[in-house]
C-alpha cells in the first residue's frame, strides 16, 4: 500500500510535469501558430501556476518521505517452509480471510492462533497461508514448537539461513560461512526480527501460550501465525481462530478429490464423511487408501471400515475426543491389512516410526536400502506419513536426505495397538538405529548439522543416561548452546545417580560435567562451588592422583579465576602442576595445558612480565609435542602477544597478531570466534602503536562480522562496538578527544586466554 501511494504521487507528477511541458511548447511556437497576445499571457501564467503547484507536491512528498522512519537495509527473501501445500483443500475460506484480515504494520506484533483437535487441518491451514502470501514477506519461517527447546532450535535455525543467506549476497559470489553457534544465531536471528517487520512467523503445535512471551516480547512488528490444540490463554497474545471439522459438502468434496475417481456415489461418500467424523486427517487418509488401492471404492472401503474394531489400548494425546481417535483408529486398521499384503516392511516401519518425533527424521535412519526407499514411498502414496525432500543447502551441493513426518495422532493410535513387550522390542530397535546415526565426532563443526537434525528424535527416544544422549550433550556444548547442555546434564546426572549411585565413576564424572556447563551458561560461583564439593568426593572414591580428579582439580582452578579470583586460579595450577608432571608425564598435552594456565593466570594476578617468560619457555615445548597449529600452541601464542603489548611493546604485538590471524584464517576459518579474536587484537594493538585510523578502520570492518557470526548482543561484539566508537574518537572522527582516565579501560588486559 504505501508502494502505491509513493507511486501516485509520482504519476501526479509526471502528468502536471506533462502539462507544463506542453504549454511551454505553446509558448515557444507562438509565432508560428500566430496566437495573440492575450493567450500567450494567459498561457505563462497557467504555467507559472502549474510549476508552483508541480514543487509544493514535490515537497509534500520529499516531507513525507523524511518523516518515514528510515527502512533497514534491503536483505535476501529467506523462506523456510517445511512442505508444499495440499493441492487439494476445501472448508477454510471464512478462516484464510481471517488470517489475510490481520491488520498491516502499526505497534506490536501481529499475533494469531490457530485452535482445534489433532487432525483437524491447523498446520495445513497455517502453510496454505504461508505460501500464499509468499511476496507479501521479506522471510517466512517455520518452526516447530512442541517444547521451548524446539522454539531456541528452530530460531538459532532462523540464525543460520539468515546469515548464510547475507554471505551469499556479496559482490564476488558466495562467501565461506562456518556454521554458527545455536546461542549466537539465536541472538542474531531475534535482532533481525525486531528490527524489522516484513516478515512471518509460524510456531507449529504450541503446548503453553506462555513459552513463546520470551520472544513476542522482544519483538515490535511482523506477523506470527501459531498452531495449537489449546483453546485457552490466547487473549494476551492475539486473536483466536476455532477450527471446526468440515461440513458435510466439505468433506465430500475433500475425498472426492483425493480419489480422484469419476462420479463417486454420493451417497456412500456422504456416509463414509460421516463415519470418520468429517475429520479432515481422515478424510484424506482414506482417500488415499482408496486412491492407492486397485478396484477400491468408496462402498468397499465402508465395508472394511466396518469390520475394524477400532480398539485403543492405551492413552492418547490430550485434547482428543473419542470419536477422532477411534476414526483414525479405524482408517489405521484398515489400511494396515492392505499394506501388509502389499509390503509388509511398511507396517514394520509406520510402528517403527512412531517411536520417534513426530516431524523430520531423515529417511536414511531407518535404513539405506531399495527396499526400505520403496516402503516410505508407499506409505506417503497413502498419506499415512508426510515426505520432504529439502532444498540443497547451498547451491552446487548434494541434495538432502529426505524427511519423514507422521502424524502425532496417528503414532498415538499406532502405539496404542502394541502391548508393553511390543512397544520395549520397538523402541530398543529404534534407539539403535539413531545411535548408528549419530556422527561419531558431535564435536567437529561439520557434524553439527546432522547433530541438530536429530535432536529432537534423541529427546524423545533416548535413555537420559545413553551414549546417544552424552553425544548430543558434547554437540550442545560445541555448538554454543551451555543452557540446554546443562538442562540435558541434569537429567543425565539424576539418571546415573538412580541406576549406578552416587559413587560409580561414571556419576561422578556427570556431576563433573554438569558443574562445567554450569559455568559455561554463566554462573561462575555455582561452577566453582559445585566442583569444590565434588572434589573431596572424587579423592575419596578414585584416590587423588587418578586423571578424573585431576581433571576436576584443574576445572576448579579454571572457575575460581573466571569466578573473579585470579590469585587462587594461580595458586591452583601452581599445585596442580607438579602433580600432573608426576601422573601423566612433561610432556602429556594436559600437563601442557595446566602451564598455559598457570601463564594465564600468572598474568591475571598482576604479573605479565613472569606470565610472558613462562610462555616463551613453554611455546617451544608445546610446538614439538603437539604442532606448531595446533589450537593449544595458537591459543598460547595470542596470550604472549597480548602480554607484549601490556608490557610496552605495541609493536610487536601488532606484528604477533597479524601473523597469527593469517593462521587462524588458514586453520580455524575466516569467521571462526578465535580469528575474530586475533583480529580484533590486530586493530588494538595497530591503534596502540599509534595508528589510530587503521584501528577505526579495522573495528569498523570487524563489527559488522561480529554481529552477523555471533549476534548484536554477545560480550565479544558490545566490546568490537566500544572499541570502534573509542577509536574513532582518538581518529578525531568522534564528538571529542577521549581523554587519559577513558583511555585506561582499553589499555588493559581483557581476560581472555586466547583459546
Amino acid at each position: 500500500m504505501r508502494l502505491w501511494r509513493a507511486g501516485r504521487a509520482r504519476r501526479i507528477l509526471l502528468v502536471l510535469a506533462v502539462v507544463l511541458l506542453a504549454v511551454g511548447l505553446a509558448g515557444f511556437l507562438a509565432d508560428a501558430l500566430g496566437l495573440p497576445d492575450d493567450v500567450l499571457a494567459l498561457l505563462d501564467q497557467r504555467a507559472s501556476v502549474i510549476s508552483m503547484v508541480i514543487g509544493l507536491v514535490g515537497l509534500i512528498v520529499q516531507v513525507r518521505s523524511s518523516r518515514r522512519s528510515p527502512e533497514p537495509p534491503s536483505s535476501p527473501r529467506v523462506v523456510g517452509l517445511p512442505r508444499p501445500p495440499a493441492r487439494r483443500f476445501v472448508g477454510r475460506e471464512r478462516a484464510l480471510r481471517q488470517l489475510t484480515a490481520a491488520p498491516e504494520g502499526g505497534a506490536g506484533v501481529v499475533s494469531q492462533a490457530i485452535c482445534g483437535l489433532g487432525g483437524i487441518g491447523k498446520s495445513e491451514l497455517a502453510l496454505q497461508y504461508a505460501h500464499a502470501h509468499r511476496d507479501d514477506y521479506e522471510l517466512i519461517w517455520w518452526i516447530t514448537a512442541e517444547n521451548p527447546g524446539q522454539v531456541r532450535s528452530g530460531l538459532a535455525d532462523l540464525g543460520r539461513a539468515l546469515a548464510a543467506a547475507t554471505a551469499c549476497r556479496g559482490q564476488n559470489g558466495p562467501a565461506p560461512m562456518p556454521p554458527l553457534a545455536d546461542q549466537d544465531a539465536h541472538a542474531y536471528a531475534l535482532a533481525w526480527l525486531a528490527g524489522r517487520g516484513d516478515w512471518l512467523l509460524v510456531f507449529d503445535n504450541v503446548e503453553d501460550p506462555y513459552e513463546l512471551d520470551p520472544y513476542l516480547g522482544r519483538l515490535e512488528r511482523g506477523h506470527v501465525l501459531i498452531t495449537s490444540r489449546r483453546a485457552i490463554g490466547w487473549e494476551a497474545i492475539g486473536s483466536l481462530i476455532s477450527l471446526p471439522v468440515l461440513s458435510a459438502r466439505e468433506a465430500m468434496a475433500l475425498l472426492a478429490g483425493r480419489i480422484g475417481s469419476a462420479g463417486p456415489d454420493v451417497a456412500h461418500l456422504h456416509s463414509l464423511a460421516d463415519e470418520l467424523g468429517f475429520l479432515p486427517l481422515a478424510l484424506v487418509q482414506a482417500g488415499g487408501y482408496i486412491a492407492s488401492t486397485p478396484g477400491m471404492s468408496v462402498a468397499e472401503y465402508r465395508r472394511l471400515l466396518a469390520a475394524a474394531p477400532g480398539r485403543m489400548h492405551a492413552a492418547s494425546p490430550a485434547g482428543e475426543s473419542d470419536d477422532d481417535r477411534r476414526a483414525i483408529a479405524k482408517v489405521w486398521q484398515v489400511t494396515r491389512d492392505d499394506l501388509a499384503a502389499r509390503d509388509p516392511l511398511t507396517v514394520d516401519l509406520l510402528r517403527l516410526l512412531a517411536c520417534f518425533a513426530p516431524d523430520d527424521l531423515p529417511t536414511n535412519v531407518l535404513g539405506e536400502s531399495v527396499d526400505v526407499a520403496e516402503a516410505v514411498a508407499l506409505l506417503a502414496s497413502y498419506s499415512m506419513i508426510t515426505l520432504t525432500r529439502p532444498e540443497p543447502a547451498r547451491p552446487g551441493e548434494a541434495p538432502e536426505q529426505p524427511l519423514v513426518s507422521m502424524h502425532r495422532l496417528v503414532q498415538a493410535v499406532i502405539r496404542a495397538e502394541l502391548d508393553g513387550a511390543q512397544r520395549r522390542l520397538l523402541r530398543e530397535r529404534a534407539a539403535r538405529l539413531l545411535d548408528a546415526a549419530l556422527p561419531a565426532d558431535p564435536e567437529r563443526i561439520a557434524s553439527w548439522p546432522r547433530c541438530a537434525q536429530l535432536l529432537p528424535h534423541i529427546r524423545t527416544l533416548l535413555a537420559p543416561d545413553s551414549a546417544g544422549t552424552a553425544k548430543a550433550i558434547q554437540y550442545l556444548v560445541a555448538s554454543g548452546d551451555p543452557r540446554t547442555a546443562h538442562a540435558w546434564q541434569l537429567d543425565r546426572h539424576a539418571a546415573l545417580h538412580t541406576t549406578r549411585g552416587p559413587d560409580h565413576p561414571d556419576t561422578l564424572a556427570a556431576r563433573h560435567d554438569l558443574a562445567r556447563y554450569r559455568g559455561k551458561a554463566g554462573d561462575a560461583v555455582a561452577a566453582r562451588d559445585e566442583l569444590a564439593a565434588l572434589l573431596p568426593v572424587q579423592e575419596r572414591v578414585q584416590g587423588p592422583g587418578h586423571p578424573q580428579v585431576l581433571a576436576t582439580r584443574h576445572a576448579l582452578t579454571l572457575w575460581m579465576g573466571k569466578a573473579g579470583d585470579p590469585a587462587a586460579a594461580r595458586a591452583g595450577a601452581a599445585a596442580l602442576l607438579p602433580i600432573r608432571e608426576r601422573v601423566l608425564g612433561a610432556e602429556h598435552s594436559d600437563t601442557l595445558t595446566t602451564r598455559h594456565d598457570l601463564a594465564y593466570w600468572t598474568g591475571q594476578a598482576g604479573d605479565p612480565r613472569s606470565a610472558r617468560d613462562q610462555l616463551l619457555a613453554l611455546l617451544p615445548v608445546s610446538e614439538r609435542v603437539l604442532g606448531p597449529e595446533h589450537p593449544h600452541v595458537l591459543g598460547s601464542r595470542h596470550v604472549l602477544a597480548v602480554l607484549l603489548g601490556v608490557l610496552g611493546d605495541a609493536v610487536a604485538a601488532r606484528e604477533q597478531f597479524a601473523a597469527l590471524a593469517r593462521i587462524r584464517e588458514r586453520v580455524q576459518g575466516p569467521e571462526h570466534p578465535v580469528t575474530l579474536n586475533a583480529r580484533h587484537e590486530l586493530a588494538r594493538w595497530a591503534g596502540e602503536a599509534g595508528d589510530a585510523n587503521s584501528a577505526r578502520n579495522q573495528f569498523a570492518a570487524l563489527l559488522p562480522v561480529r554481529e552477523r557470526v555471533q549476534g548484536p548482543d554477545h560480550p565479544d561484539t558490545l566490546v568490537a562496538r566500544d572499541a570502534l566508537a573509542y577509536w574513532e574518537r582518538q581518529a578525531g572522527l568522534g564528538d571529542s578527544p577521549l581523554t587519559e582516565t577513558e583511555r585506561v579501560p582499553f589499555r588493559q588486559w581483557r581476560r581472555r586466554a586466547g583459546r
